[in-house]
């Protein structure tokens, strides 16, 4: 199998590859996981950017298509040539009707500033399948949207509640809001409620929104009302953390101690703090109409508040 003939141009492309196989009706169950086995061993991928699987449409395609793509050439071909993909897929051939078929593309890098939208869906009992096909039609209904570049499904079906994750990618904000806001996608938002107990939207893109998270589509908090609030997070935080760990900066150079430092504060941030923060704030972040000085007032005492203290315990205490 032959890539491309220009190799340093190939390796420096982002690269999407398009397989398909058509698999024994009888062993479908059994290949499907082994597809799936594929897809995850494939994230962890060094480039990895994201995979797709179509299942087989009666009458009109009758092959499992799968569609997953790397930033790189070179990425791409330290997966082809991964001793874990060789064995998966020897194992898929098996259960094959015909060999598959596989060709790649090179395409340019994604610009910088594309945003995404991540959808996490809990099914309701017994209604997986209708789901499944509400999700197809949900996302070849996005295709058709201006700026649309791709999309990803994370299933865990066989978890005690199941949750289907569906990642939703935009080449600008504008034209993902628009996507979200349209009266097509309104129609099937709708629709999905009889298959769901409940479902939580994240959008990514701004550097910020990682950390939020909303329900029920709500406008995503304006960037400066996120500043402000990881940023009465982060204050304390760090002043707590550089008088802890002074012996690292007696006993290492200022960058180094620091790195540590910051490091040490990122993951208490993410993994402790702005998970609960966040949802403490949430009536100031996104504020529900009627909009009262009240609440304008009441979030700037909570953040101005623990700013202040933070200032008064550190001066006294010589944090």
């Amino acid at each position: 199998m032959s890539l491309a003939t220009d190799h340093d141009a190939f390796d420096a492309a982002g690269v999407t590859g398009i397989v398909w196989r058509r698999i024994d009706p009888v062993r479908e169950a059994e290949a499907e996981a082994l597809l799936h086995k594929l897809m995850l061993l494939a994230r962890e991928m060094k480039g990895f950017q994201g995979s797709e699987i179509f299942p087989p449409i009666s009458g009109v395609q009758d092959a499992h298509v799968v569609l997953y793509r790397f930033n790189s050439g070179e990425n791409l071909r330290r997966w082809l040539e991964s001793a874990e993909r060789r064995e998966t897929l020897r194992q898929v051939e098996a259960l094959l009707l015909e060999p598959s078929f596989e060709f790649f593309f090179a395409h340019r890098r994604r610009a910088p500033g594309t945003v995404s939208s991540v959808f996490s869906y809990r099914i309701r009992a017994g209604c997986e399948e209708q789901f499944r096909d509400w999700r197809r039609r949900i996302v070849e209904a996005s295709r058709t949207w201006e700026g649309f570049l791709g999309t990803e499904s994370f299933d865990t079906p066989d978890s005690a509640t199941p949750e289907f994750v569906v990642v939703v990618r935009f080449d600008n904000r504008a034209h993902l809001e628009a996507w979200l806001r349209c009266d097509v996608r309104a129609v099937l938002i709708t629709e999905v409620h009889r298959y769901v107990e409940d479902y939580r939207v994240r959008r990514i893109g701004s550097g910020f929104e990682g950390w939020f998270e909303y329900a029920n589509d709500a406008t995503p908090p304006a960037p400066w009302r996120q500043g402000m609030v990881i940023l009465a997070a982060l204050f304390p935080v760090i002043m707590i953390l550089r008088h802890v760990l002074e012996p690292v900066f007696v006993a290492l150079p200022f960058p180094l101690a620091f790195l540590i430092l910051l490091a040490i504060d990122v993951a208490l941030l993410t993994y402790f703090i702005m998970p609960h923060f966040s949802r403490v704030m949430n009536f100031w972040l996104c504020p529900k109409p009627p909009h009262s000085w009240r609440t304008e007032l009441a979030g700037w005492l909570i953040l101005v508040a623990i700013i202040v203290v933070t200032l008064v315990v550190t001066l006294i205490g010589g944090l």
